[in-house]
């Protein structure tokens, strides 16, 4: 066996059996770790007795077919979830449109991820990265490659724009008003009016839940006596937890409730899931008259609360389980602290300047 180098990488070189050259790359650019992926294709070799990657290697998109395909046959209690599924979907339909998709999974290298450009923002670009990891991880498991390479995420910032308090002043009033048809061929649904959208607002303002948790509320999981809201599941594990109710959003909830106690809160006859899946329509029609920036999304909504949560309470721990958070460098993300605090004690401190 021999080690050449291609570019900055190291590639292994050898003849089995009087084979044509058998070439494969090292994936690093220092040689003692080039040294101990050689190592590592011999021993394997010797054990095997056949060519390491002797099968056939399919590109990106054609691993995507087997890789979806086994993800959708595991048991739907086992890792990953079902909304960690779905990531990885949204995150292949990014890489299916770049050039990654055409090149032979043993052929991705650290070098073409890092020059990957995916995505209209960083959260998309690591959605994209995510999901390339989980495959080279699972291509790796399958012995299709002998080693995954690093994938580096890209750095994320918070939200610049709060939906401030009278952004939300604006959105309560508009949505307070009653809408009524102004053709006689509008819809005669309570969705044409402002719900149920204002309810899905005042519960992401007041809990901090995902826009999707709220949308798949059930009655079952509101605690009036212990003033809580129980989110079953989400994200991932860690987004089980349990969320303040609020008076307002209390009386809200009443409002609504029917007679069931148990049920969709939000539920609807035209999703396949039997709740509703977005008030996009109704989010956009409100911002436009309320006079909001474009760039203000309902998503908004929930960095309102974790912020509000963090200068009232000064407890991350607490504000990080509340947002369903497992690492506590994700809850800075949504932080838009205030500088009053900080302000103040400059002042305090100037009082004592002479």
């Amino acid at each position: 066996m021999s080690l050449y180098k291609r570019g900055s990488t190291y590639w292994y070189r050898f003849r089995w059996n009087g084979s044509k050259p058998y070439r494969g790359s090292c994936k690093t650019s220092i040689l003692s770790e080039a040294k101990k992926v050689e190592s590592l294709v011999l021993a394997r070799l010797l054990e095997n007795k056949r060519l390491p990657g002797s099968q056939k290697i399919p590109t990106l998109a054609e691993f995507s077919s087997r890789f979806f395909q086994w993800m959708g046959s595991l048991p739907t209690d086992r890792p990953p979830k079902e909304g960690t599924r779905k990531y990885y979907r949204v995150g292949w339909k990014l890489l299916e449109k770049t050039t990654m998709a055409g090149r032979r999974v043993d052929h991705i290298e650290r070098d073409h991820i890092s020059a990957l450009a995916v995505g209209s923002s960083p959260p998309n670009t690591n959605n994209a990265l995510r999901t390339l990891r989980r495959m080279l991880k699972q291509a790796q498991e399958w012995e299709l490659i002998q080693t995954a390479p690093k994938v580096r995420l890209v750095e994320e910032q918070g939200r610049e724009i709060l939906l401030e308090p009278w952004m939300e002043a604006k959105l309560l009033a508009v949505t307070e008003i009653a809408r009524t048809p102004t053709s006689k061929h509008a819809p005669k649904s309570i969705n044409y009016g402002w719900q149920p959208l204002r309810d899905v607002l005042l519960i992401m303002l007041d809990t901090g839940m995902r826009p999707a948790e709220v949308f798949s509320m059930r009655w079952e999981h509101v605690k009036w006596e212990r003033e809580l809201i129980f989110v079953p599941r989400s994200k991932s594990r860690k987004s089980k937890r349990n969320v303040p109710l609020s008076e307002r959003v209390k009386a809200a909830l009443l409002l609504r409730k029917t007679d069931a106690n148990e049920g969709w809160v939000f539920p609807t006859a035209r999703s396949r899931s039997g709740h509703i899946e977005t008030v996009q329509k109704q989010f956009n029609r409100a911002k436009k008259l309320a006079g909001l920036p474009e760039a203000v999304v309902l998503y908004c909504a929930r960095h309102r609360f974790g912020t509000d949560a963090m200068d009232g309470t000064g407890n991350i721990v607490a504000v990080m389980d509340a947002m369903g958070h497992s690492k506590m460098d994700v809850t800075r993300l949504y932080q838009h602290p205030g500088l009053k605090e900080i302000g103040k004690a400059i002042n305090k401190r100037n009082e004592f300047v002479q």
